[in-house]
């Protein structure tokens, strides 16, 4: 059975690289930059660093993870920063509990807005459509933002109170 908690343990950033990595989708600076910010909430908290983070744990350990944070020159606008299922679990609708608890805790926390950032190169077509079927809009793209032909897309959905 598949548990679906808050926060993170120093234990769990291991399994949040090996995440990151059996995706094949990130860079080595997105993993860094990911390992950067669990680095950040271990040393300060949740609270104090504005990184809150979920994870997904089943027999296997960490299968899952969801990054996001309050968007500080915003009044009700929240951002998802990372989410991420190990590649021998997808197909489980682990994505979908992960984004489901994310917009839940930001309605909580007084969010109207999740704003979601994602490559728009064809490995992530998938990615995309997910997005698009959860109900989110493609508010910009960015060409060649990351990179050639690599440009930024920018989905967003107004959370229902």
């Amino acid at each position: 059975m598949t548990v679906i908690s808050e926060g993170i343990k120093p234990e769990d950033r291991k399994k949040i690289e090996e995440i990151l990595r059996s995706t094949n989708f990130f860079y080595e600076f997105e993993i860094n930059t990911a390992l950067d910010i669990a680095d950040e909430t271990l040393s300060e908290g949740m609270e104090k660093s504005g990184y809150f983070w979920l994870k997904a744990t089943d027999e296997d350990g960490v299968v899952a993870f969801a990054n996001y944070g309050k968007n500080e020159f915003s009044t009700h606008s929240w951002e998802l920063y990372w989410i991420a299922v190990h590649d021998s679990s997808r197909n489980k609708k682990l994505g979908s509990a992960m984004l489901k608890a994310v917009e839940d805790n930001v309605i909580k926390s007084g969010g109207k807005i999740l704003w979601i950032e994602t490559s728009g190169r064809p490995l992530y077509a998938s990615t995309e459509a997910f997005y698009k079927h959860k109900g989110y809009e493609l508010a910009a793209s960015l060409k060649d933002f990351y990179g050639p032909g690599d440009p930024k897309q920018v989905y967003v959905k107004v959370l229902k109170t």
